[in-house]
């Protein structure tokens, strides 16, 4: 490969400029995703629960794990919602996720672990009432969380972009020096 082309003293640098571009970009929703600007978090218990959502879309019910749990069992995913708006008492419909492998689990900063349960459909933004109709299938200590929907595929595509956006960063700045040096 002959380095000393013109047109890659352009192209490199350009390479590693777009990979810088599109990883932070990258980070960014990665950041979005993992600490969502909506998310409500309340104790599951048998007392409803109100919470507003300022906007409409899919939102999945989830719950929390403190860090360094030992999870014996599974009782939680057998855990039932009842999802009202508290405007007109409109049932919304619940579909829980069972022990789905398809899912998209979070952690945050302080160990605590985040298991989608079950997703509903919020169609206008507004109070909505959650209600756990079993709350003795989950741990006192435990709480629950609603948070937007966040697709696998999407995830699993924003990983990847990440990636490869890292190796064009990584690699233009890399080949961006050899250039700039003239190591043949």
């Amino acid at each position: 490969m002959n380095l000393s082309n013109p047109l890659l003293r352009v192209v490199i640098p350009l390479v590693m400029v777009v990979g810088i571009y599109l990883l932070i970009r990258c980070i960014a929703r990665l950041k979005r995703l993992i600490f969502p600007a909506i998310r409500v978090r309340f104790p599951a218990s048998a007392t409803p629960y109100t919470l507003a959502l300022p906007q409409a879309g899919r939102y999945v019910i989830s719950v929390l794990i403190p860090p360094l749990t030992f999870i014996t069992g599974v009782a939680h995913f057998s855990a039932r919602f009842s999802v009202t708006r508290t405007s007109d008492g409109t049932s919304l419909n619940y579909r829980s996720y069972g022990r789905s492998l398809f899912r998209v689990q979070r952690s945050d900063m302080s160990g605590k672990q985040s298991l989608p349960l079950g997703e509903f459909q919020c169609g206008e933004p507004g109070e909505l009432q959650v209600t756990c109709l079993n709350p003795e299938s989950i741990r006192a200590d435990y709480e629950l969380e609603v948070a937007p929907h966040v697709p696998v595929l999407t995830l699993f595509a924003l990983v990847l972009a990440t990636i490869a956006s890292s190796f064009m960063a990584i690699g233009g700045f890399v080949m961006s020096l050899i250039v700039l040096f003239g190591a043949d």
